[in-house]
């Protein structure tokens, strides 16, 4: 009995330190600066970045993937974290349902057996396209 009980709370213990933790501006500031640094991308792009603007190329499509690495939202065998992202970006909303529709329309399953990057650039920009306003309210500063 007191094995069973040991083992219940280790799996309790485990699944609630993975209980996912927001991101504000500061975290996507330190993420930009880390995910700019391994990707080797140029100043103009970053620049770019900031503005919400991402071109259709190799680095930006891999720098959006290692932001959406530190943030949890997506791993390059598994995919998108369709419950990080509602979590991260319905935080505000009373109404989570249009977040999750819109996030389930976006976090494909890479049918197209698409390269990681692109895969997790797809959803971004697919969500971005219907919810850029959403993106940058879950961003703000707590």
């Amino acid at each position: 009995m007191k094995y069973i009980v040991a083992v219940l709370f280790t799996l309790f213990a485990l699944v609630a330190a993975e209980e996912y933790k927001l991101r504000n501006q500061e975290d996507l500031l330190k993420a930009r600066k880390e995910c700019m640094e391994a990707k080797k991308v140029p100043a103009a792009h970053i620049e770019k970045y900031k503005k919400f603007e991402f071109p259709d190329d190799e680095v930006t499509r891999c720098y959006i993937e290692c932001i959406f690495n530190k943030f949890q939202l997506f791993s390059p065998t598994e995919g998108f974290n369709t419950q990080n992202l509602i979590a991260q970006l319905g935080h505000n909303k009373e109404n989570k349902d249009a977040v999750k529709a819109d996030i389930e329309k976006c976090a494909d399953k890479n049918e197209q057996k698409s390269d990681s990057c692109t895969w997790a650039y797809r959803g971004f920009k697919c969500f971005i396209s219907k919810n850029l306003p959403l993106v940058q309210e879950s961003l703000k500063k707590n």
